[in-house]
């Protein structure tokens, strides 16, 4: 029997021996690159640290991975390697202090938005930390002594700068000087020329709205005529509300028309609202523009046909000195008025003569009239006028004439016309004194001559 040769193919014991081999030596050759490469970076950092400067901050270089072949031999890495420490490029984040709260100020004693109605205030608040609780001072006699906050306010470290209106007496009560139906008319002179006229005159006495006390209107008006109105045509209207009592307006209309001559503007109304004679609250149009202002006024304020009806009712002793304030518009003007006493009036008009006044039954008055701010003073730049004034010293106190000087000139207002009040009944009758003692009043109404 003939034996059969060994085959030439490998067997199962042989082929897993192979590879295992195989995969011992792929294992052993990346373990060698792995520590090579390491050994590498080592001495690169090493080299680095050394050639930077003491003051640098070492940086960490990033890892490569080696291409050199697998038969490459690696550098056995130093035992002093061991020691060193990476210290990273970017400190830790450190977050900021919070910042101290802003310290709250001090509130302040005037609304922000200024309406008119608050003074400036420029003095110094008193301070706000708690007081000590034992106070040292003296103790008033027949008072406990007061500590800790009562203290304080009782004795305050405080001097007030603060800017006020300067404290005038209120104008005593004139109101029982209109009389319903009463109505005057004036030829304004310029010049010597006739150039407008002017009317004024007490229409009615009514009851105030909502139960308020009685009110009386007044009204007056104003035109151009002459050789002006050829030139220029001005139409002024106005009326309004005053106490029945005191005298102080309540409510005042007026409305201003121009033609010819150019100007700001054409129409012009305004409304002017008093609150407590201290406060008011104007409505100004200009043609197609309006406004509206809240402003603080002296107590004293009157508008243009109050204002003349307080002066007609003063009775003053040669220089005695008063004054109040007016509204006109919205210019406040301030009006001093000084009396000279009775004089003879050599320029009495003809109707005055016609009403039994004599030229030596004639009080005069003269007045300067300033434009002022809120608080009284004068504004500088601003011109003052004088103005003089001509009152008959019998019971009707009749203005007879009126002069003041304007930037223009000087503008006289003459008497043409008077119409005595109508009669009232008991309902309607006015509270107050007489204008003058009964034994000088004559009787009202034109005398027959």
């Amino acid at each position: 029997m003939t034996k059969r040769p060994p085959s030439s193919r490998p067997t199962r014991a042989t082929l897993s021996a192979a590879l295992a081999a195989l995969a011992t030596s792929v294992l052993c050759v990346t373990a060698a690159v792995t520590t090579w490469s390491m050994a590498r970076e080592a001495d690169a950092r090493t080299s680095v640290r050394d050639e930077a400067p003491a003051n640098d901050t070492p940086t960490t270089t990033a890892p490569t991975t080696s291409t050199s072949p697998a038969t490459a031999t690696p550098a056995t890495p130093d035992k002093s390697d061991k020691a060193i420490r990476i210290t990273p490029s970017k400190q830790p984040r450190v977050e900021p202090p919070p910042e101290p709260p802003p310290r709250p100020e001090g509130r302040l004693a005037a609304p922000e938005i200024d309406l008119g109605f608050f003074a400036t205030d420029g003095s110094r608040l008193p301070r706000v930390e708690p007081p000590n609780a034992l106070v040292q001072g003296r103790d008033e006699p027949g008072l406990s002594p007061l500590v800790g906050r009562s203290g304080e306010l009782a004795r305050p470290p405080l001097v007030d700068r603060s800017r006020r209106l300067r404290p005038s007496p209120r104008p005593p009560d004139f109101g029982f000087t209109l009389q319903p139906g009463e109505r005057f008319k004036y030829d304004i002179i310029f010049g010597g020329n006739p150039t407008g006229i002017a009317e004024a005159g007490v229409v009615a006495r009514e009851a105030g709205p909502n139960g308020s006390p009685d009110r009386l209107r007044l009204e007056g008006s104003a035109r151009t005529s002459g050789v002006v109105a050829l030139l220029t045509t001005l139409v002024y209207d106005m009326a309004a509300y005053v106490d029945a009592t005191t005298g102080a307006p309540l409510e005042t209309g007026s409305i201003t028309r121009r033609e010819g001559l150019p100007g700001s503007y054409k129409r012009r109304e305004t409304n002017t609202t008093f609150f407590g004679r201290g406060f008011v609250e104007i409505q100004d149009k200009r043609d197609e523009r309006s406004s509206t202002q809240r402003r603080r006024l002296p107590i004293d304020t009157f508008d243009p046909l109050s204002i003349m009806a307080w002066v007609r009712s003063l009775d003053l002793k040669p220089g005695e000195k008063v004054k109040a304030y007016g509204l006109d518009g919205t210019v406040l003007l301030r009006v001093d008025i000084t009396g000279k006493g009775p004089v003879r009036f050599e320029g009495m008009p003809p109707i005055g003569t016609a009403l039994g006044i004599a030229p030596d039954q004639v009080q005069q008055f003269e007045g300067v009239i300033t434009r002022v701010d809120r608080y009284g003073a004068a504004i500088p730049g601003k011109k003052s006028y004088k103005m003089r004034v001509w009152v008959s010293t019998d019971g009707r106190r009749i203005p007879l004439a009126v002069e003041s000087d304007i930037w223009f000139g000087v503008v006289r207002l003459v008497l043409t016309q008077y119409d005595p009040p109508r009669p009232q009944t008991s309902s309607t009758t006015p509270a107050g004194p007489p204008a003058r003692p009964p034994a000088a009043a004559p009787a009202a109404g034109p005398v027959s001559g």
